[in-house]
């Protein structure tokens, strides 16, 4: 009997043992003294996702940089446009018969995946002018936004080409925000939004809500031959949600 107890005591110590191993908390660190002290195990954040109110936020700080300098270059643009024969070296693609002829519209529809630019020329020698179409990619909005809702699409900070008629409000040489979009011609000057060249030109939206140009010389073409506050922008059409939204 005392065999059987003792071998019953040694297995209850053995048991509280291995129960205080299992409670010990893993992770330890030597510190100078050679003491061990337990190190927390703390788990790791993922990165916090913005809100759409602080990704608006962050396209509308975007749209400011260009809109910032695009006021002087309106002014700038109707100074020259009264001085045309001072110009016209500086615009190779403009046609001789300016501002008689001149592009009356620029039509913008937002259907894939050409998205197609078309010119309207009016004036004595419109007949003889390049009218298109030529491709383009517009504005790929926000994540969790649909571009073909005019109301949305029009929305500052929604990175979308916005729908409706505006009018050509002045020219730049290249945006502010990325030198890689050059011959700017401005239509919606609150927003920053233009109608520029652009290396890259997907058969999807792609921009931050500017028009990109496949084509230099398209782009040479249409600020050379529009002008400020006669010649209108018309977007409409039917946008598709690309793979990829800003």
């Amino acid at each position: 009997m005392k065999k059987a107890t003792s071998l019953s005591a040694n297995a209850s110590k053995g048991g509280k043992a291995s129960k205080t191993e299992s409670t010990k908390k893993p992770g330890t660190k030597k510190t100078a003294s050679g003491k061990q002290t337990e190190v927390a195990n703390k788990p790791t954040k993922a990165p916090a996702v913005p809100s759409m109110r602080e990704r608006i936020a962050e396209a509308k700080k975007l749209e400011a940089v260009d809109r910032k300098a695009s006021g002087a270059a309106v002014q700038k643009s109707k100074t020259k446009e009264l001085a045309l024969a001072e110009v016209s070296a500086a615009h190779p693609l403009r046609n001789s018969d300016f501002p008689a002829t001149y592009i009356k519209q620029i039509s913008v529809k937002l259907d894939d995946p050409d998205h197609p630019v078309t010119l309207t020329w009016t004036g004595p020698q419109a007949a003889a002018q390049e009218s298109g179409p030529f491709r383009s990619s517009p504005g790929a909005g926000l994540k969790g936004l649909n571009c073909d809702d005019p109301a949305t699409s029009q929305r500052s900070g929604s990175k979308c080409t916005p729908k409706g008629t505006f009018v050509v409000s002045g020219f730049q040489g290249s945006l502010n925000s990325d030198s890689r979009a050059t011959y700017v011609t401005w239509f919606v000057r609150a927003r920053g939004v233009a109608l520029h060249y652009f290396p890259s030109v997907p058969k999807s939206a792609a921009s931050h809500g500017c028009v990109r140009l496949e084509l230099k010389r398209v782009a040479q073409l249409i600020q050379s031959n529009s002008r400020i506050d006669l010649t209108s922008v018309v977007v409409d059409g039917t946008w598709t949600k690309p793979s990829k939204q800003w």
